[in-house]
C-alpha cells in the first residue's frame, strides 16, 4: 500500500487539514506555506503553475481545487509512484474534492470541514490504493470450472473457488448451448453481480457440448478500474487464443491479473496545453458527433495538419476518461502502401485530407465511420451525442480542469449505470426487457444518455445483443 499524506492550504498558504494528522503541526504549516508561495511564485513570474518539488528521495505534489491547493507527499521511503500514477491520484484528489469545495470560502470553512473532505477521499485507502496500482486487477477473488451442457440442463465439474456467484454465471453462460456466440474462442465479459455488490469478469473457452470458465471477482468499488481496462484484457485473451491449448485456465486467470493500467489518455496530458475554446471552434459543425463515438469507444478519424490534429485527439480526451484510449497521432501514406494498418485499431486516428481520400477510395474508411474534418470544420459519423453537448456547450467556458470534473461525474453516472445493465445478462430476455423498461422510468435518465449505457453494456457482456 502506498503510505502516502495529503493536506488541504488555502491558496494563501493556510492549512487546513493533513490526513494521517501529525501531533506537531508547526513544520507541516512551515511547510504548505512555503510551497504555496513557490506556486504563487511560478504563476506570477513565469506565468505557469508549479506542479512538484523534489528533494533528496522524495517528490512532494500538489493540485489547485478552486481556492484551495491539494498537496500530496508520499511518507515512505520505500514507496514509489510513477509519474502516470501520481497524475492520475491527484486528479481523484481533485475530482473528489471537486465538488465538496465548490463555492467554499477559504477565509470561512473550518478544520473540521476540511478534514471531512479529506476523509471523505481517504475513507477506503485500501481500494484507494488497489485502483491507482500498476496492476489493479491483482488481488481479484479467483474460481474456475467446466461447463457441461447437455438437453437435460447444465453441471459443474472440477470446480476450483467457491461462492454463490459460480453457479448464477453458469445459469447465465449455459444459454451458449443455444446461441454459440463464443463457440471455438476464449472471450470475457463483465457481469455485475447484484447480491453480492461485486463486478466478475468472466472468461469463455467453449468447444463441443463443454466450456472452460474462469471467473475473476472484484469488489464494487473497482468498477471504473475494470471498466476502463476491460477491452485491454480481452486484447490480451486475444493473444493467448492461438496458444490456449498450453494454458490452464488457472495459468490464463493470472496471467489476466498482472494487466498493468497505464491510465487514461488525459492522464498524460499537460491540462494546461489544452484549449475548449479552440476545440468548440475548431470543430463547429457537429461536434456532438464524435463526442459520441468517443464516449462509446468506436474510431474517430481526424483529417487535418499534424499539430491541429494532436489538439483536437488531446482535447478529445476529455470524453473518453473512462476508457484505456489507443491513439495513433499520425498515419502517413506510407502506412497504406505497406499495409501497416495497427492504425486502424486506434480510437483516434490522425492523417491528412490526402491519405484519407486514399482509404476511403479504399473502403477501408467508410462513410458512415466518424470523421473530424478540420479542413471542413466538420463532422460527419451515423449517431450524435445530445447529453454531453449539452453538458459541453454549458461548461466550455470554465477552466479544463472544471470541465473535466464536470465531465467525468457524467462519465462515471453512465459507467455505473451500464454495469448496473450487464446484471440484466442473468435474467431471461423478457424478464429482462422488462427490467430494462422499469431502470429507464424509474431513474428519469435522458434518452441519450440512456441509450449509450445499454449500447456500451452490449459491449461488454454480448449476451444482451438483443436489448438494441
Amino acid at each position: 500500500m502506498f503510505n502516502i499524506k495529503i493536506s488541504l492550504v488555502t491558496s494563501t498558504g493556510l492549512l487546513l487539514a493533513s490526513k494521517p494528522e501529525v501531533d506537531d503541526d508547526t513544520s507541516q504549516i512551515l511547510a504548505t506555506g512555503l510551497i504555496t508561495a513557490l506556486i504563487s511564485f511560478s504563476k506570477e513570474v513565469h506565468h505557469r503553475e508549479l506542479q512538484s518539488i523534489s528533494y533528496h528521495d522524495r517528490t512532494v505534489s500538489f493540485i489547485r481545487v478552486h481556492d484551495f491547493v491539494l498537496i500530496l507527499e508520499t511518507i515512505d521511503e520505500e514507496s514509489t509512484l510513477t509519474e502516470d500514477t501520481l497524475k492520475q491520484l491527484l486528479e481523484k484528489f481533485s475530482r473528489c474534492t471537486g465538488p465538496l469545495l465548490e463555492g467554499a470560502d477559504p477565509d470561512r470553512i473550518t478544520e473540521g470541514e476540511a478534514s471531512i473532505i479529506l476523509d471523505k477521499c481517504l475513507k477506503d485507502i485500501e481500494s484507494l490504493d488497489i485502483s491507482i496500482s500498476e496492476r489493479p486487477l491483482k488481488y481479484a477473488e479467483i474460481a474456475h470450472f467446466t461447463l457441461v451442457h447437455s438437453n437435460k440442463g447444465w453441471k459443474i465439474k472440477d470446480q476450483v473457488g467457491s461462492g454463490a456467484h459460480i453457479s448464477t454465471i453458469a445459469l447465465m453462460l449455459d444459454t451458449l448451448k443455444a446461441n454459440k456466440k463464443f463457440r471455438g474462442n476464449m472471450e470475457g465479459i463483465l457481469t455485475f453481480i447484484e447480491s453480492e455488490k461485486s463486478l466478475t469478469y468472466t472468461i469463455i473457452d467453449t468447444e463441443g457440448n463443454k466450456s472452460r470458465v474462469g471467473i475473476l471477482k472484484f469488489p464494487q468499488n473497482l468498477n471504473l478500474v475494470l471498466f476502463r481496462l476491460f477491452e485491454v484484457m480481452n486484447n490480451h485473451l486475444n493473444s493467448l487464443n492461438e496458444n490456449k491449448e498450453n494454458f490452464s485456465m488457472e495459468e490464463i486467470l493470472r496471467q489476466i491479473m498482472e494487466t498493468e493500467d497505464l491510465g487514461n489518455r488525459l492522464s498524460k496530458i499537460n491540462m494546461e496545453d489544452l484549449s475548449l475554446t479552440f476545440l468548440d471552434r475548431t470543430v463547429s459543425r457537429n461536434l456532438d458527433k464524435a463526442i459520441y463515438s468517443a464516449i462509446l469507444g468506436n474510431p474517430v478519424y481526424v483529417i487535418g495538419d499534424k499539430p491541429t490534429v494532436k489538439l483536437v485527439i488531446d482535447s478529445m480526451a476529455i470524453f473518453t476518461q473512462h476508457l484505456q484510449t489507443f491513439v495513433s497521432l499520425w498515419s502517413a501514406e506510407e502506412d497504406i502502401t505497406t499495409n501497416n494498418r495497427s492504425f486502424l485499431k486506434a480510437r483516434f486516428c490522425g492523417m491528412s485530407l490526402s491519405v484519407y481520400k486514399k482509404l476511403v477510395e479504399k473502403k477501408i474508411i467508410t462513410e458512415t465511420d466518424t470523421c473530424v474534418n478540420l479542413e471542413t470544420n466538420k463532422v460527419t459519423g451515423e449517431k450524435s451525442s445530445k447529453h454531453f453537448i449539452r453538458m459541453f456547450d454549458v461548461i466550455k467556458k470554465l477552466s479544463v480542469v472544471e470541465v473535466v470534473t464536470k465531465i467525468v461525474h457524467d462519465l462515471e453516472k453512465l459507467v455505473d449505470l451500464t454495469l448496473d445493465l450487464t446484471a440484466l445478462a442473468l435474467l431471461d430476455k423478457e424478464e429482462a426487457k422488462t427490467r430494462l423498461k422499469d431502470i429507464s422510468s424509474s431513474k428519469d435518465y435522458v434518452t441519450s444518455f440512456f441509450r449509450k449505457a445499454v449500447e456500451l453494456a452490449v459491449k461488454r457482456n454480448p449476451l444482451l445483443d438483443y436489448l438494441h
